[in-house]
């Protein structure tokens, strides 16, 4: 609980349980002694608090029902709790708080985890001790907004919202599993459960893991809907459903008892969020900025657009090169995993200042995935890949800045199958580059693996892609998104990602979200949301060139600060560990300077999981994070 406290500064709670038949549970303060408490007792739930809604204590966690059959601790949000409130006080339940997590449990007492799940609206990790039934269940969200863990061997089970929790336990030891590793290099993340620590699974989204002393077992209760869509539904009324989804999302996350503002990045997704909840909240809203100082990288003109306009006060805050280099270490140890997108920083940067002003942010993460906002969409009819694999004899005689772009959009693999082709074209580095440093890889077995998480069995094609993304690419997203601003206490809420709108998704045809183009690929990617923004903002603000948050990483690698730890640590570590060949890496390292930008990115990838080796396999997080670190917390009980 205290290598995690930053998720909850505002209370902690602690109970022992037993599932064994009639169960129980015993409350015990934090700061106390329990081993005195342990005899009948094989089970410990503890909670980190950040109180978003009834401030009181009545909303203090682990939460049992009146009869003391039922306990709960729940992460996250149920934008739509309080529309059950009603019916369950008509039923006999009374109400001691005016939290969702009271809701969620008396839902539960009412009409089972599989009827509860199918009323709730929101992010969660939810864990409810039935301890009449004698069983445990861990839940995470359709989508995996809010992230949640678990290690298991013959002795123990342990399960958090963090991984570096388990650092904590006596018998838990940090292991790096290299099956994992090539998936990691090749795509930045590890998919479905897999984690680079051993034994260490993360409860995939839309699942159930329910354990109790006979019974291990993982189930799916949701999964992306693609139902029968209308052919013949008009470009025009696509937009307008879109619209009303987004504006009804957007209202319903807005339900908050402390200060809500918005990520701002100045891209037509957080800027219709932020505008929207200006609206709806009738009042003038905060919203947090970051900046970077190469104009290259820049969106600042279209952030001014956007809170000028509507009543917004924006901040604003610069990520430079100091702010990066000085919190590696920490961003690495908040993301439990390599720091696999630098720009992770600058989210970081962002809930850390934004902690002046608010404790909830809204932001415009997934609507890339949901509405096809990649290029990657337009490129996979096939019409194009064959014209790609006439040219491409011919594009390897042109300079490298050509051959660059045409692997950017079409990949290197132009004679594989469509469904291969399309998860390779997620890939980060290519084989080859892979292929220096860790000459054995194997891809096909990566790939392989990768195909199994490939959906093709119902409808077309560009929303299987778009579908498979979801499932991988975005999920990643998600975990960077909660890390980073939990690492400061702050909730990061996802509108996009709302019931309603993956209810729409699911009917939406591919064709009115994405034109296949080669060309001018702005005008063929998420098309009815950027007809949205063409509306608020102008054409010239919906179709520009997608930017993403980019990193000057060429510029910061060659800051002393970093050549000081690259020489001091991070080779020292690639030549120990063995896992890279270190030959191959210093000489990455030495032609960094002239590199192509491709390589320069790639080489961020291996620096990132050299830095978390030191961290979590080395174990030189005991010096830097102690777990005494909120030891003086006394919790109320």
């Amino acid at each position: 609980m205290a290598l995690q406290a930053h998720r909850g500064p505002d209370d902690q709670g602690l109970r022992l349980f037993t599932l064994h038949k009639g169960g129980s549970a015993y409350s015990v303060a934090v700061e106390q002694d329990f081993a005195g408490f342990q005899r009948g007792f094989e089970g410990c739930l503890g909670f980190n608090r950040l109180s978003i809604l009834d401030l009181s204590y009545a909303g203090h966690q682990p939460m049992v029902n009146p009869e003391g059959t039922v306990m709960l601790a729940f992460n996250g949000e149920i934008y739509n709790a309080f529309d059950f409130r009603d019916e369950l006080i008509s039923l006999g339940y009374h109400f001691r708080s005016r939290t969702d997590t009271e809701v969620l449990l008396y839902l539960y007492q009412q009409y089972g985890l599989s009827g509860m799940l199918a009323r709730i609206n929101g992010m969660f990790a939810i864990v409810i001790c039935d301890l009449a039934q004698g069983r445990m269940h861990l839940v995470r969200d359709r989508v995996g907004i809010k992230p949640l863990y678990y290690y298991k061997n013959d002795d123990f089970i342990l399960f958090a919202s963090e991984v570096k929790s388990f650092l904590a336990h006596p018998n838990f030891h940090a292991e790096l599993d290299e099956r994992y590793l090539d998936e990691y290099l090749l795509f930045r993340y590890c998919t479905g459960d897999r984690h680079l620590l051993k034994n260490v699974k993360a409860v995939p989204p839309g699942h159930i893991l329910t354990i109790s002393p006979d019974e291990y077992h993982l189930s799916q209760y949701w999964d992306y809907p693609i139902s029968e869509s209308n052919p013949w539904i008009s470009r025009d009324t696509v937009v307008f459903q879109l619209e009303s989804a987004l504006r009804s999302s957007v209202k319903r996350q807005l339900q908050s008892d402390v200060i809500l503002g918005c990520q701002l990045s100045g891209g037509i997704d957080s800027s219709l969020v932020a505008m929207i909840a200006s609206q709806e909240a009738g009042t003038c809203l905060h919203a947090i900025s970051i900046l970077l100082e190469d104009p290259r990288y820049s969106e600042e003109p279209y952030i001014d657009r956007v809170h000028s306009r509507f009543q917004i006060d924006c901040h604003k805050y610069m990520l430079d090169e100091q702010f990066f280099l000085e919190n590696l270490s920490e961003g690495t140890w908040h993301l439990d995993q390599p720091l696999n997108h630098p720009n992770s920083l600058g989210i970081f940067l962002l809930a850390q200042r934004a902690r002046d002003w608010m404790t909830v942010l809204l932001s415009g993460e997934g609507a890339d995935e949901l509405l096809g906002g990649y290029p990657r969409y337009a490129y996979a009819d096939g019409r194009y890949r064959s014209i790609a694999r006439f040219v491409s004899p011919f594009v390897e005689k042109m300079p490298r800045y050509v051959r660059d772009r045409f692997a950017t959009r079409f990949g290197q693999n132009l004679r594989l199958d469509k469904v291969d082709w399309f998860i390779l074209s997620t890939a980060f580095i290519s084989g080859g580059m892979l292929h220096q440093l860790r000459p054995e890889v194997d891809i096909s077995e990566v790939l392989e693996y990768r195909r199994t998480l490939f959906d093709n069995s119902g409808g077309d094609f560009v929303k299987n892609c778009m579908r498979y993304d979801l499932k991988t690419y975005m999920v990643d997203l998600l975990v960077r998104q909660d890390k980073m601003t939990m690492a400061h206490s702050i909730e990061n809420r996802v509108p996009f990602l709302d019931n309603e709108m993956l209810d729409l998704w699911g009917k939406l045809p591919s064709k009115h979200l994405i034109k296949p183009s080669v060309i001018l690929e702005r005008f063929a990617t998420k098309m009815p949301l950027k007809q949205i923004a063409k509306k608020y903002f102008g054409a010239d603000f919906a179709y520009r060139r997608k930017m993403g948050f980019g990193i000057p990483l060429r510029t910061f690698f060659s800051a002393p600060l970093f050549e000081e730890m690259m020489e001091d640590l991070i080779l020292p570590g690639v030549r120990t560990r063995g896992m890279f060949s270190s030959e191959a890496f210093e000489s990455w390292w030495r032609r960094l300077s002239f590199s192509p930008p491709m390589e320069v990115e790639a080489f961020w990838i291996f620096v990132a999981f050299e830095l978390w080796c030191h961290l979590f396999i080395d174990g030189h997080w005991t010096s830097q994070y102690p777990t005494t670190q909120n030891q003086g917390f006394v919790a109320q009980i």
